[in-house]
């Protein structure tokens, strides 16, 4: 059975004896081959040899194994970077103008929200407006025209009325004339056929008193008064004979103002009628006019409304093609995009052409939100979710693809409470594309340099 001897740490005498060991273990040099040398040259020479250069070359053994294992075993990362925004997922509404024209006002910015019918940008409408103006001045005008027009129209038929009316009323007097002087006459013509029969039987009385009055039988003065009588019938058929004249002259003048009343009636009546035909015609072509005019206003009323881009849908403003006044827009172009609101955020980024060869669906991402650094706040995980088919040209990236990333949360934590991300902040898409070797990527330089003298030689 083999025993152990305690060993007593810390004794002065075990260390001295160990030490006294120590140097009897190493033999002495001889004084005869080294008398001649310097006493500190003889001390360091008595000193043991140094253990440090083996511990070096051990160690250094030990990392390049290390090393070596770490760039053979492990891998990195290599990843495409996309800078690009947040926004709600979902269909995306663009907004396109109908009509090219300058940019005079941008009302909305990008990541900001907007209501539908909201005005978004309003292009350069000063002709428009000028067009506006002129259609209405003229339709003012033209209603004006109208309304003087149906005016005088009204006043022309009172006016031709009033004065047929006045042409009736004196025909109707006229005719009660014409009518009192029939009767005048019938009445005269009786009474001058009574005066003639009277006339008669005084000239047959006057004939049978003739022989009376030569045989005496009778007085001359009797005779005389017969003769007397004979002569006041006699002037006063002549009296009613000129007055039944004048009666007859009367009636024939009367029915001679009649006729002429007729044909200034007539005449009156296609003057006016002339003049009221003309003046609905006017009233026409200025209707007509008005309504042209009406729908002239209607057009530059739209065509003013053009020059307005409103927002199709509520929404958040995604996308942005114009930044300042002045800028140009063309038919059809995509001016803006509209993401819908209380959607879940996705990452909406652009991946420059040279970034994109190895770029897949379902590669997961590492976003990195401006806003919170990640040093402080980590990083948020997804996936690309979309990619464009096809690039499209930008004016600091030069070709790009539209991508879409999808996250797994929509937060941070800061003093554990959840901050909600919000629609318009900025961050950086890492998209892992593959996973390689440490050493490869260490010896890339090296392949490079040896394609490049292969394509040399």
């Amino acid at each position: 059975m083999v025993q152990l001897a305690p060993h007593n740490q810390g004794s002065p005498v075990n260390d001295q004896q160990h030490d006294q060991q120590t140097e009897n273990s190493f033999p002495k040099p001889s004084g005869s081959a080294h008398s001649h040398w310097s006493a500190p040259l003889e001390a360091v020479l008595d000193q043991p040899p140094s253990t440090l250069p083996l511990r070096l070359m051990v160690g250094g053994a030990v990392f390049s194994i290390c090393f070596a294992s770490w760039a053979w075993f492990g891998q990195i990362n290599e990843v495409a970077r996309a800078q690009g925004r947040l926004i709600p997922r979902g269909s995306v509404y663009k907004v396109n103008p109908t009509e090219t024209g300058k940019v005079s006002r941008i009302l909305v910015e990008e990541g900001k929200p907007v209501k539908a019918g909201q005005v978004m940008m309003e292009l350069d409408n000063e002709q428009a407006n000028h067009e506006v103006e002129r259609l209405e001045k003229e339709r003012t005008a033209a209603q004006i025209e109208w309304s003087q027009t149906q005016s005088l129209l009204a006043q022309v038929q009172l006016q031709a009325e009033s004065r047929l009316d006045a042409m009736h009323a004196e025909m109707r007097a006229q005719q009660v004339e014409i009518s009192q002087g029939k009767t005048n006459i019938a009445t005269t013509q009786q009474l001058l056929d009574q005066l003639n029969e009277d006339a008669i039987a005084q000239e047959t009385r006057l004939k049978r008193f003739q022989p009376l009055v030569e045989a005496g039988a009778i007085a001359q003065e009797q005779v005389f008064q017969v003769q007397q009588g004979l002569r006041d019938r006699q002037r006063t058929i002549t009296e009613q004979q000129g007055t039944l004249q004048r009666s007859v002259e009367d009636i024939e003048r009367l029915n001679a103002g009649i006729a002429q009343k007729q044909a200034e009636q007539a005449e009156l009546q296609q003057q006016s009628n002339q003049q009221v035909r003309q003046l609905e015609i006017k009233l026409s072509q200025i209707q007509a006019r008005i309504s042209e005019l009406q729908t002239l206003i209607a057009a530059a009323n739209s065509k003013l409304r053009e020059r307005y881009l409103y927002a199709p849908t509520s929404g958040i403003v995604s996308a942005l093609s114009l930044r300042h006044p002045g800028e140009v827009v063309q038919l059809g172009q995509a001016i803006a995009e509209i993401s819908p609101a209380q959607k879940p955020l996705i990452l909406s980024a652009v991946l420059p052409n040279q970034e994109a060869g190895f770029v897949k669906v379902g590669m997961p991402v590492q976003v990195k939100l401006d806003a919170y650094p990640y040093q402080d706040y980590g990083i948020v995980t997804g996936h690309v979710a979309k990619i464009s088919p096809d690039a499209q040209p930008d004016e600091r990236l030069g070709r790009v693809y539209h991508i879409e990333v999808e996250l797994e949360r929509s937060y941070i934590t800061k003093d554990q409470q959840k901050v909600l991300f919000k629609a318009g902040q900025t961050a950086t898409a890492e998209i892992v594309t593959r996973q390689r070797r440490i050493v490869d990527l260490l010896f890339d330089p090296l392949k490079k340099l040896q394609a490049s003298n292969n394509v040399i030689q």
